[in-house]
């Protein structure tokens, strides 16, 4: 197929981000999102995608796209269920001149490791490999061997928070009418024995993911249709995690020097990556002299208690080394605990309740905390972010309040809490359940890169903490128990020298 007017192009996809060391989920924690209201072309996941290719002239084929979010693995047998699935609906699509695929590129289950691989081999499988694929993926995807090989071309995310994410669809849009021609482009991988937190994974100006972004963004263009960097998800504990390059081509020898270049420019940034977050006591001290006057307000990133990373949203070391301190003009958000929550509805506004956060827990990594509490707000809509990563997007929270705790200090703490983990990735998030992080000395958010787009209007860099409380997302690898991660890798092992070797991909056969 030649011509994109006569040309049927399917999207279809499975995206899941996986914390090996949070709960497993099932199939029920997961959105269909081409079943919701309006299908893909009224989703943020896939509009821009779903437009593009329908302003060029082609038929876009709405296929099972499902969306899961950060969480813990998935199980085996649900997930095997969506491949059916999907590979049931290409075959009853009838035929498809190319496949786009929304995907993430971190997922695992109970028992894969390489989900996403086994997701894209099972589709090229069905449609053969005439027919184009093309894939979207997270700048923190782990990206393995079989993935490559399923694909025709590959793209990820530039920007970490992930602020390019409408351009990116756009992007995979034109190559899949550009696949539509005669052409076949090859993809060529290197892998760095970098394992990086993904605090170091900031690609703003002046961090070395940055600089290396924009490396990449010159060496985009041409006979060159695709350079993406990726960051990699550490936590997923996958032999595929790692800094990956990954560049897509019209030969081999192009693809393969770029790669090289970028790998290696990566692997040169090596005594830059930021690798280690503030302690909680020292950032409990910065924190009491912002509660004071004594310096600009703050906001501390409670970095491992990231839903964005697959955390619940539920631990309270922070909470409460700040109440323990005194530090009081506290605000934080969001806290996920649905007991609480509906505690709140059933008191109604302006009631006075004694609450226990994660009542009857036992868990190491959330600990029981009790206060004294005022109902500030009830909130049971729909929550729509106006800035940052989310922008325009609906976000679940389910239903949410805001409480007054009475500990700390004078002016207590308001905290917004929600039933259901939601990443407090703005201040939109904050103001949905009636709270002005502008009229809060300190300013707790439950994020870790993602909240720098959201809040970059109030605070500077310099105004900002990412905490070392523990969690299960935490930064601190060195923490972990890791049973999958390739090794040796920095910062875990010494690593003295690194060559990339460049792995190429020319294709399914047809």
């Amino acid at each position: 197929m030649t011509s994109a007017a006569r040309a049927r192009i399917g999207i279809v996809g499975f995206a899941h981000e996986v914390n090996a060391f949070a709960d497993p989920i099932t199939r029920g924690h997961g959105l269909e999102i081409s079943q919701t209201p309006g299908g893909l072309a009224a989703s943020w996941e896939a509009a821009p995608l779903v437009a593009r290719l329908q302003t060029a002239g082609v038929e876009v084929v709405d296929l099972p796209s499902w969306e899961f979010g950060a969480t813990g693995p998935l199980d085996g047998e649900h997930f095997r269920t969506i491949v059916a699935e999907a590979v049931q609906a290409v075959r009853d699509a009838g035929p498809l001149d190319g496949l786009a695929v929304l995907g993430h590129g971190a997922g695992r289950t109970t028992d894969d490791l390489d989900p996403d691989g086994t997701y894209l081999a099972a589709l090229r499988a069905e449609v053969g490999g005439a027919v184009p694929i093309g894939i979207i993926l997270d700048f923190h995807a782990n990206v393995s061997h079989l993935m490559c090989a399923s694909v025709d071309v590959l793209v990820g995310y530039r920007t970490n928070p992930h602020i390019d994410i409408a351009e990116r669809l756009v992007e995979l849009a034109d190559h899949m009418v550009r696949l539509l021609g005669p052409r076949r482009p090859v993809i060529a991988k290197a892998v760095t024995p970098l394992v990086l937190p993904q605090i170091a994974q900031l690609t703003t100006e002046g961090e070395p993911m940055g600089d290396l972004r924009q490396a990449a963004e010159r060496l985009c263009g041409g006979d060159v249709w695709n350079v993406s960097v990726f960051g990699g998800f550490s936590l997923g504990d996958s032999p595929d995690a790692g800094v990956c390059v990954c560049v897509t081509a019209d030969d081999a020898v192009r693809a393969t020097t770029v790669v090289n270049e970028l790998a290696s420019l990566a692997w040169s940034f090596r005594d830059r990556y930021r690798m280690h977050t503030t302690p909680l006591a020292d950032s409990v001290a910065l924190a009491a002299e912002a509660s004071a006057g004594r310096r600009e307000p703050l906001l501390l990133a409670d970095v491992a208690d990231n839903p964005g990373g697959g955390a619940p949203g539920n631990s309270t070391f922070v909470l409460a080394a700040l109440a323990a301190a005194g530090v009081d003009d506290v605000m934080i958000g969001l806290h996920c605990d649905a007991a609480v929550v509906g505690q709140a509805w059933e008191a109604g506004v302006g009631a006075e309740i004694d609450v226990v956060f994660n009542r009857d827990s036992t868990r190491p990594l959330a600990v029981p905390f009790e206060a004294r509490a005022t109902v500030l707000a009830l909130v049971s809509d729909q929550l729509v972010p106006t800035k940052g990563m989310y922008a325009g997007s609906h976000r679940h929270t389910s239903r949410c309040c805001a409480l007054l705790l009475h500990v700390g200090g004078p002016r207590g703490v308001r905290i917004a809490m929600s039933a259901h983990p939601v990443q407090c990735a703005d201040d939109d998030t904050l103001l949905h359940v009636g709270l002005d992080p502008t009229t809060a000395s300190v300013v707790v958010v439950k994020s870790r890169g993602h909240f720098r787009a959201g809040f970059a209007h109030l605070f500077r860099d310099d105004q900002i903490i990412e905490v070392g409380a523990p969690g299960v997302a935490t930064c601190e690898l060195h923490t972990v128990q890791w049973q999958h991660l390739a090794r040796p890798s920095l910062p875990l092992d010494q690593v003295d020298t690194f060559e990339p070797v460049a792995e190429v991909f020319t294709g399914w056969p047809a």
